[in-house]
């Protein structure tokens, strides 16, 4: 400004102004340039955030560990099952046809969503990496064997990744998935996670006995799949202030109710909302599912 001033003062006293105002048009040609170019980088990292993900057709999505930005507006559905099976009574509310849960991948697949890892939602709800604007986590609850035959192949043949969340003592090869059918979920890249030890309800645990139940069955699973377990889903749904104490204190990042509503950047960890869905549940409801996912 004092040059300007300067130059002001000689211009009164009749002297030529012409090299200074071709030098002030040059100044002003290299701050639009500049604008243009910050302009342009800013829509280069915009594209970078979506393309970020690189997304199958059919929602098995691999995400950019180089890119660190991400949406924090998005929030997530966690869908809820429990047994992919016929039920020959047709009134179990937690069993769903394997026709039924295809479909249900099917809706998944046409809406263009992508069906993360527990890795991959566990760092996104933390604000470190980030994710497709449509996505969703697929879980299931109890371990039982019919994940295994029924539901593990049609995850298969659409490429999806899920999480199971499998009771550690109940093991047994018959009702529940062995120790070999997780091992093999788990090298397949399906998530293998806690549902505790002996499926208490956990509210009604001492806080010792919480955390028994949750340190135990976290080292059980770590066990046989050689991967770290870092989520556990609660029992019936049922928590209190000691179970939230008792994740942290064991190891997991992240704690799973029944609790209704969708999951986002911020959300307590120790207590992220699930949608369970049941056997009257068709493509329209997960459709509608999938839109109200909150932006």
């Amino acid at each position: 400004m004092k040059e300007i001033k300067t130059n002001k003062r000689h211009n009164t006293k009749g002297k030529n102004i012409l090299p200074l105002l071709i030098k002030l048009v040059l100044c002003m040609a290299v701050v639009i340039t500049a604008g243009y170019a910050v302009s342009g980088n800013a829509k280069s990292s915009s594209e970078a955030v979506s393309s970020g993900v690189e997304t199958s057709e059919s929602g098995k999505g691999s995400i950019d560990q180089g890119n660190t930005a991400r949406n924090e507006k998005i929030k997530i559905p966690v869908i809820c099952y429990h047994s992919i099976n016929k039920d020959p009574s047709g009134k179990s509310p937690i069993i769903i046809s394997p026709e039924k849960f295809r479909q249900h991948l099917q809706t998944i697949k046409d809406n263009g969503y992508t069906t993360l890892t527990m890795s991959q939602f566990n760092d996104y709800i933390f604000g470190d990496k980030p994710i497709p604007e449509k996505s969703v986590l697929l879980t299931f609850d109890d371990g039982y064997m019919d994940n295994y035959t029924n539901a593990f192949p049609i995850l298969k043949e659409f490429n999806m990744n899920a999480t199971v969340f499998v009771i550690s003592s109940y093991l047994d090869g018959d009702i529940y998935m062995s120790p070999s059918n997780i091992k093999e979920m788990s090298d397949y890249g399906i998530d293998i996670e806690s549902h505790t030890v002996s499926h208490l309800r956990l509210s009604e645990l001492s806080y010792e006995q919480q955390f028994n139940e949750l340190k135990n069955s976290k080292q059980t699973i770590e066990k046989i799949t050689g991967k770290p377990v870092i989520s556990i889903a609660y029992p019936e749904g049922k928590y209190n202030e000691d179970t939230t104490k008792a994740v942290l204190e064991t190891g997991y990042s992240m704690g799973f109710t029944i609790d209704r509503g969708y999951v986002g950047i911020g959300d307590n960890s120790t207590l992220l909302s699930r949608l369970c869905v049941d056997y009257t549940y068709r493509p329209y409801n997960i459709e509608k599912i999938l839109k109200k996912t909150a932006k």
